[in-house]
């Protein structure tokens, strides 16, 4: 027992010299006594579900909150704390604290090593919200408990990692960033720079919003708006897939919530905002909001009330994930305050999405679907050629099959997407320009861009055949490699596998940079001619 008693007489030692110090007076004028009701941790944490309710006296929050429904923990402490929630709440109160347990990933630095003070790589979530300074990254080094050898090294994979601080990201792109990973298993291994690509997301959501915003300035929403357009008549191909995809991207959303895979509803929203609404429907109604002639009407009241909905509703999606950025954004929508007594005053209040089965349309989206096959071919062409954006292009599609009716159906969408200035359609070879560039999508589909004019073709054969030279070599050196005796029995399976499909991917970029140059001298003589 001796020892016990030493340990609590240098403990109060401590004590009051701790305390005559704070208090400026000497130790003999000071009386010191230990708390007695202290509870084992665990044992307190045990009693938490009930005990914050005012348990043991049958309170009105004990009948209201008690049992709980899920309990959100770590796999760490499912013995030292769950456990024992169960066992109190079934001892004290014959009732389960929650009937659901769901255990979040472990997070760890980005090499999959658990964070730790003694490693020097304990991330601080504020220093990604706030953002840090590299000396003050150091600085916490140095304050902490490291031996000098480990803060030396600390310092220098924070130098390396960290050169210029970690840039302020905002908690919406760690919330946002921390759910994205959730799709990788029991750890995450927490890079900061993919929480800082989340952060140029909010940019990206703030931007796309604001210009959106413009487009509908003078648009008054209504409280039964999605079903006054979906009964209109007047909604073009492009407001029916952005409905459809809408419908989708929530049904998808609420199932992922409702399963706990937090990490696909992360991505299903993100989809939704970045391809289906910046992407391509923001793009596709550009020429349509701006149009104001009197033929028009119609056509921009649709795509108005379409991008309403769809922004109004993105954003109720993404708001558990996003919780500011998407109510900042909420509130500014027009109409807010003039939609009726049910109106919420906050995104926090609003009910969140549901789905609407009847308002998916799947002939809608294989129509769209045709249409940015058509879209993307015109842009690799320009892409190919290195077409400045602002110069608008002459194509020439040749199709058949039910990617036809999708062209002819949305030609001006497929104008305003591949930045056309014309495009005909299945024009005989006789009628088709020979200074053409031919980009062959499948058995249906092919589109040609006009070339004369535009392109320097001395110049991009130069730049092909520089890169040719430069993957010669790389060919030859793989080539040499796989031929030289022995390699079959000595090099591993995996490797040779590699090896085999690197030299595929080199052959055929070798081809297509061989035909590419043979198109450009066929080309520039015609020019010449």
């Amino acid at each position: 027992m001796l020892p016990y008693f030493v340990s609590q007489y240098c403990i109060s030692q401590e004590a009051l010299e701790k305390a005559a110090k704070l208090l400026g007076c000497p130790a003999g004028d000071i009386s010191i006594e230990r708390d007695e009701d202290v509870l084992d941790t665990w044992f307190s944490s045990g009693l938490f579900p009930f005990s914050v309710m005012g348990w043991p006296d049958d309170t009105s929050d004990l009948k209201a909150f008690y049992p709980t429904s899920l309990l959100e923990t770590g796999l760490d402490i499912l013995f030292f704390w769950v456990a024992r929630m169960v066992m109190m709440g079934l001892e004290l109160t014959d009732t389960l604290p929650f009937h659901t347990v769901f255990l979040h990933a472990m997070v760890r630095d980005k090499e999959g090593k658990k964070m730790s003070k003694s490693l020097g790589n304990v991330i601080d979530p504020l220093e990604v919200i706030n953002g840090c300074s590299l000396a003050s990254l150091q600085e916490r080094l140095e304050g902490g408990n490291l031996p000098a050898k480990e803060v030396e090294r600390s310092k220098k994979n924070n130098e390396l990692e960290f050169p210029d601080g970690i840039p302020e990201c905002g908690s919406d792109a760690l919330r946002f960033g921390l759910m994205a990973y959730m799709v990788q298993g029991r750890d995450i291994n927490l890079d900061v720079k993919r929480v800082v690509g989340f952060r140029l997301f909010c940019n990206k959501l703030w931007n796309a919003t604001r210009f959106a915003l413009q487009f509908v300035a003078d648009f008054t929403p209504t409280p039964t708006l999605l079903d006054d357009l979906m009964a209109s008549g007047k909604m073009a191909t492009r407001d029916e897939f952005m409905i459809s995809r809408l419908m989708k991207a929530v049904e998808a959303v609420n199932d992922f919530f409702s399963s706990y895979r937090f990490g696909d509803a992360q991505q299903a929203a993100y989809a939704l905002w970045i391809e289906d609404l910046c992407n391509t429907y923001l793009e596709l109604i550009k020429p349509v909001v701006y149009d104001m002639s009197v033929n028009n009407i119609d056509n921009r009241w649709a795509a108005q009330a379409t991008l309403w909905i769809a922004m109004e509703t993105g954003l109720r999606l993404l708001h558990p994930m996003m919780p500011f950025v998407s109510e900042e954004l909420w509130q500014r929508l027009p109409g807010r305050g003039t939609l009726g007594k049910t109106e919420p005053e906050t995104i926090m209040l609003a009910p969140y999405p549901e789905t609407h089965n009847s308002y998916k349309n799947e002939a809608v989206e294989q129509s769209m679907m045709n249409t940015m096959a058509v879209v993307n071919a015109c842009r690799s062409l320009r892409q190919s050629y290195n077409i400045a954006n602002k110069v608008q292009t002459h194509f020439f599609v040749n199709v058949s099959g039910l990617a036809l009716h999708a062209v002819l159906d949305q030609l001006d969408d497929i104008k305003t997407l591949g930045k056309a200035s014309a495009i005909d359609i299945n024009l005989s070879p006789a009628d088709t320009p020979e200074t053409v560039g031919t980009a062959i999508v499948n058995d249906q589909l092919t589109v040609l861009i006009d070339l004369q004019g535009l392109v320097d073709y001395k110049v991009e054969i130069g730049r092909l055949q520089k890169n040719l030279r430069s993957t010669l070599p790389t060919i030859s050196t793989l080539e040499m490699k796989m031929a030289t005796d022995g390699y079959t029995e000595n090099v591993p399976n995996d490797l040779q596998k590699a090896n085999l499909e690197k030299l595929d991917s080199l052959l055929k970029k070798k081809c297509d940079l061989e035909e590419a140059i043979a198109n450009f001298e066929r080309l520039a003589l015609l020019d010449k001619n």
